[in-house]
């Protein structure tokens, strides 16, 4: 549902309040963390101990690692705020100088950093939602604050073209987002009062993987923000509407990719205090495979449609971006292996090695979007945050699947191979009947790819049914009969 509000939301603003206050708005709503450090760093950590300590059974272990997490989450959540707050004061007029934005930035920043003081606790909520595997409750939560955050949205910015505004808009279905999740959370993770201590020996894996974590998902923040950062101190705010708009169907698959990863963060950080790592390996395998045959063939069709897809969501003077989103969106085409095995390592818990790719990682995007913004403008900033990502996907990956306990060869054969191979055969096609039929428009364009998807997922349904089937029999216990 995120999603779908991303998307019906870029467009919106651009055409009522301009490119450059659009720029300003994804800025200030980013620097909150939103999509990013939370829900891929401390939250994670949560959702992993809620699971294991409920399978244990260690009912003051959890209370210890919840009271723990609350008092770091606002830690943190004040530390941003002020971060942010003297950004507003001494850097957002310089930044946002722009006959358009130049009145409003400080006003719109300071409602960010005001956002980050319940934005970061809150998170707590829907993190122990998902620990208790209650995944169709947190989509029910989330379907209806994007909704009801969209429709404000669209009859606030008919009313006014305030960013502050729209900002604040933003901000408080978040927060209230993850206070329904935790209001309804907190009966079912059967803790008594007063269970649990603020301080003390269970306090270390959260100052410890949870710190981990959260250096992770705050490096993931830096790549994307500092590309913002970058593109407003060197081209000007209007370039952050451009790179949005080259971003949302980046983030788009990135969403899809991770949706079948978020799911078994729970259920690894399970099977690992179960000791049941024979159905964690098997887990993973199948899961792999799913997650490739749902995400790449979204990365071929809007490779393939990046232009009329702009055309149709944005509007025809767009459609000269499409090979921004064509670079954004590649290295997809190999990252859709990435989802499955991160959240299986979250679940093992031994991080250490990937916080440092991690960090390595934004360092060198940060320096290439530097170095390259000032030779090629918007697209040199693109081309920063993917060059490390293709370079460093043949590293992580080997490390991800020795920690796992996975083979290259067992990889290749269970997940490259049956995943890759009819995408690729498919693919032909695909752009074969693109070039020949044209396809125009949201109805024109969201046909094609409806009928492309719905063709290659039919065919390869009984196979997908069949490795999942095969999870029943994996570690399974042999009954024997009584003599």
């Amino acid at each position: 549902m995120r999603a779908l509000v991303s998307l019906a939301l870029l467009p919106l603003l651009i055409h009522r309040i301009g490119a450059a206050p659009t720029g300003l708005f994804y800025f200030a709503t980013t620097l909150t963390g939103y999509f990013t450090a939370v829900e891929y760093g401390l939250g994670t950590s949560v959702t992993k101990y809620v699971a294991e300590h409920r399978a244990t059974e260690e009912a003051e272990q959890l209370g210890s690692i919840l009271r723990a997490s609350l008092a770091l989450m606002v830690g943190i959540g004040v530390a941003v705020a002020v971060a942010i707050a003297l950004l507003a004061v001494l850097g957002g007029a310089a930044l946002f100088g722009g006959s358009t934005t130049g009145s409003q930035a400080v006003p719109a920043l300071l409602v960010a950093a005001a956002t980050a003081l319940f934005y970061w606790p809150s998170r707590l909520g829907n993190a122990a939602l998902q620990g208790l595997e209650r995944y169709d409750l947190g989509a029910i939560i989330q379907m209806i604050s994007s909704a009801v955050m969209l429709g404000l949205i669209f009859v606030a910015s008919e009313m006014t073209h305030s960013v502050a505004v729209l900002t604040a808009i933003f901000g408080v279905m978040l927060v209230v987002e993850g206070a329904v999740a935790g209001a309804i959370s907190w009966p079912h993770l059967g803790l008594r009062r007063g269970v649990g201590r603020w301080r003390g020996a269970h306090l270390r894996p959260v100052l410890g993987f949870g710190g981990g974590l959260f250096l992770m998902g705050m490096s993931d923040t830096l790549v994307y923000e500092s590309d913002r950062i970058v593109l407003a101190a060197f081209v000007g705010a209007a370039a952050i509407a451009v790179y949005q708009i080259a971003l949302t169907p980046h983030s788009g698959v990135r969403l899809i990719s991770g949706l079948i990863g978020a799911a078994l963060v729970s259920t690894s950080s399970r099977l690992v205090a179960q000791k049941r790592s024979a159905r964690l390996r098997a887990l993973v395998l199948v899961s792999s495979l799913y997650s490739v045959v749902l995400t790449v063939p979204f990365v071929v069709l809007i490779f393939v449609l990046a232009r009329p897809i702009l055309e149709a969501w944005i509007g025809p003077s767009y459609g000269r971006y499409a090979v921004y989103v064509q670079i954004f969106v590649s290295y997809w085409f190999v990252h859709a292996n990435t989802g499955v095995l991160a959240s299986a390592i979250t679940g093992i818990g031994n991080i250490r090695l990937f916080v440092w790719l991690t960090l390595i990682g934004a360092l060198v995007t940060l320096g290439l979007s530097i170095g390259l913004v000032s030779a090629w403008g918007t697209v040199g900033v693109i081309w920063g945050t993917v060059i490390p990502a293709w370079l460093g996907v043949t590293i992580w990956m080997h490390y991800a699947l020795r920690h796992v306990g996975i083979g290259n060869l067992d990889y290749a054969r269970e997940v490259l191979a049956p995943g890759y191979l009819p995408i690729l055969a498919w693919t032909v096609p695909v752009v074969v009947l693109a070039r020949v039929l044209q396809p125009a428009g949201l109805l024109g364009v969201g046909a094609f790819c409806a009928v492309a998807l719905a063709g290659l997922w039919l065919s390869l349904l009984p196979m997908l049914r069949g490795r999942w089937r095969g999870l029943a029999f994996v570690d399974a216990v042999p009954v024997v009969a009584p003599e």
